[in-house]
């Protein structure tokens, strides 16, 4: 995946959505959103070889965006964060 370009899934309510690395060919960043695009939990650096674990947010989420690895950290996001998209 190039660096400036990501992964959104979008639910259609919060909930507790939980993500996995099956068939992944590299590590990545995952970052949970709420509705109102707060950031509630950040995975980082999660590499396929964790296959068959689950990574779950600490709160619902309504949005989940993917960034290959590195990426949460070089641009400083963390819980409590607002994005805009």
């Amino acid at each position: 995946m190039a660096q400036d370009q990501g992964m959104l899934f979008v639910f259609n309510a919060p909930d507790t959505v939980c993500f996995w690395m099956k068939d992944m060919r590299f590590s990545l960043d995952i970052i949970w959103l709420d509705a109102q695009k707060e950031v509630v939990h950040i995975e980082k650096n999660v590499s396929p070889e964790t296959f068959p674990k689950t990574y779950c947010p600490d709160k619902p989420a309504q949005y989940v965006i993917e960034l290959n690895a590195g990426e949460a950290a070089r641009n400083h996001l963390v819980a409590g964060h607002r994005l805009s998209f």
